[in-house]
């Protein structure tokens, strides 16, 4: 039996895990880097970027367990650029 887990999955309250108007100079959108910013106030998010310190309970430990157990990691292609559409002739190959 397979399993699918979705686990550090920030979205706002009106449903949107991105801002606004993706660019391949903005890209989390208008504000996007808000929606992420809960997991480098805690302890596993500082240490997964080198800095120490950061904030223990609910939030630090969900994200602690961020690939416990996890056979693959699955994002959309949106996750990788702004591109809608086909790929068309582009030399960029993602973020």
């Amino acid at each position: 039996m397979s399993k699918v887990r979705v686990h550090n999955f920030s979205i706002s309250i009106d449903g949107y895990a991105a801002g606004p108007g993706q660019t391949l100079d903005v890209p989390l959108g208008a504000g996007g880097r808000l929606l992420h910013e809960w997991v480098f106030n805690t302890r596993a998010g500082r240490q997964m970027i080198g800095k120490a310190g950061g904030e223990e309970g609910i939030d630090d430990d969900s994200f602690a367990q961020w690939e416990v157990g996890a056979g693959a990691i699955v994002m959309g292609r949106n996750m990788f650029g702004p591109i809608r559409g086909p790929w068309g002739d582009e030399q960029w190959s993602g973020w």
